[in-house]
Formats: C-alpha cells, structure tokens, sequence
C-alpha cells in the first residue's frame, strides 16, 4: 500500500465562516490536500483512503458526516468547533491557525471511540443474511414514529432475549459518545465517550419503562416494529431508512471505530463539560490551577 500524504478538510457548507476558514487551512497545508462541504463528501472516498488526517470545520454533525468515511479506513479527525456544542471537537476557530503544524506533524495520541451498526431485515429474514441494508453511526440509531403522530410499539430483544415491548414515539440506541446527543435532550444519562457500550434509551414511553439501560459493548439489540403507520429509521440524524410492520433492526457494535488525534488529556471531557452544555461553574468549584 502506498504511503498515505492527503489530508483531507471537511466544512459544514451551510456556514460561510465554515468555508472561508476551511480555505484558508487549505493555503496552509499546501498541495497535498483535498477540500469538499458535507454535502458532496460522499464522493470523496477514494480521497480519504488516501488520507493520513482529516480536518473538520463545523459542529460534531460535520464530524458525524466525516467518521462515517474516515472509520473504514482508519484515517484520524481534528476538530475545529464552529457549531453550537462540539463535543467531539479538538480546537476553538481562533486557535485552529496557531495549532494545526503540531496535528499535521502527527504530535499527540489517537483517542479511539466505539461506533455501532444498524442491519435491517425486513420481516421474514434475519439481520445475520447478506446484502440487507446496513449502516455505521457514531453516535446513535433511532427507531421513531414518522410523519403521523401516533405511539408505535416496538419489541425489543437483548441478544435473543425478550426485554420489553414498548409504546413509545420511538427508542434510542446510543454509543457513549452519542450519550451528550439525543439521549441527553429525553432524560438519558450522560456517559464516559471511552467506553465500550451501548445505550437503550426509549422516547416518551407511554406507561412502563422509561429508563435509560446500559450494556456491554458485544451486545446485540434487535429492535421489531409493530405499527400500521409510518416508522423510520435515522442513525445519527442523516442515514434514514422507512419501516414498515414486521420489519427487524438489530444494533450492535460495528466493525469501525472512529480515531481521533488528540492533543489534551482525556480528562478535557469533564473540564469542558458544563461549558458545552451551557451551564455556567458555579463560584468555588474551578481548581486553582485552571482559574476561569
């Protein structure tokens, strides 16, 4: 195989500061590189797997977009935060320019994280056949009621075992890194992105269970519709798929994992937090050695 030397930039092309900052990063790594928005990155695969680093510029949707076609292959994200939480990010826009030479020398560690995969089998067949559709997320795998607004029942089984049949608008299947998404916004808990799980969380349960539960990476969760009116299937809020009765979705981990190259301790998870929920530190809690 040979040596990989692209690196790869990735902007949120809705956003103009997005592109103009993608640009300018451009001039700076200088001829082997290649640039596209989010929305033609599709038709950059050949690029990427000639890629040593990606760089995006956006929000984590951006980053979602971009592990997607960076997992396959291996190929480590930098993070340049211009959305409004950017918990996978690495870097603020104003300091993007000054500390980009230290990620494109290859300084610092990979931080790998857990992705999950999403097989349909339509009723009928089993999600283990070839060819069924599949798709890969980083952050999570929603099975929800579509356009009519109506509970569905969904029956859910851990690893062959029947769990609970739920009425609900829909149920949530979420990696540790997805856990600050979705989950967070209908009460779920918010979990270390480190670690290898997966995350059952179901969205406005009509009576039974409503709690969040937690299991092990290697854990396989199918997932049956039963309902006469529109379900859909979205993995991590861009790969949707229609429903129909009957038809199966099992999630598991996926083969993939997102890389991503990191220059500050792990630790900077919870040092940064509150600030990316927008929840102000209260008074005394910050360590002498970080003041605000």
């Amino acid at each position: 195989m040979s040596e990989r030397r692209l690196v790869g930039i990735i902007y949120n092309g809705r956003l103009e500061e997005a592109r103009a900052l993608a640009q300018r990063i451009a001039q700076a790594v200088g001829g082997e590189h290649w640039i596209a928005s989010t929305e033609s990155l599709e038709s950059r695969a050949g690029a990427m797997a000639r890629s040593r680093l990606a760089i995006t510029v956006g929000g984590d949707g951006t980053t979602l977009r971009t592990a997607r076609l960076a997992a396959p292959c291996q190929v480590p994200i930098v993070g340049i935060n211009m959305g409004r939480v950017g918990f996978m990010t690495e870097l603020a826009p104003e300091e993007a320019m000054e500390r980009l030479p230290a990620y494109l020398e290859g300084r610092g560690w990979i931080e790998e994280r857990t992705m999950l995969e999403a097989r349909v089998a339509p009723e009928g067949h089993e999600p283990s056949e070839e060819g069924l559709p599949t798709f890969h997320g980083l952050n999570d795998a929603v099975v929800a009621r579509g356009t009519v607004s109506r509970l569905i029942r969904l029956a859910v089984r851990i690893d062959g075992e029947p769990l609970a049949t739920y009425a609900a608008d829909g149920v949530i299947v979420a990696t540790s890194t997805g856990s600050t998404g979705y989950t967070l916004a209908v009460g779920g808990p918010i979990l270390d992105p480190r670690l290898d799980c997966l995350l059952l969380k179901p969205v406005a349960a009509h009576l039974g269970l409503n709690t969040a539960l937690v299991f092990p990476g290697d854990a396989k969760i199918d997932i049956t519709v039963e309902a006469e009116h529109p379900v859909v299937l979205s993995v991590d809020g861009f790969q949707d798929l229609m429903l129909g009765d009957g038809d199966r979705v099992q999630v598991a981990r996926s083969p993939y994992r997102a890389r991503f190259l990191r220059a500050r301790p792990s630790s900077h998870f919870y040092r940064t937090l509150f600030q990316r929920l927008g929840i102000p530190p209260r008074p005394g809690l910050l360590s002498p050695s970080h003041p605000e």
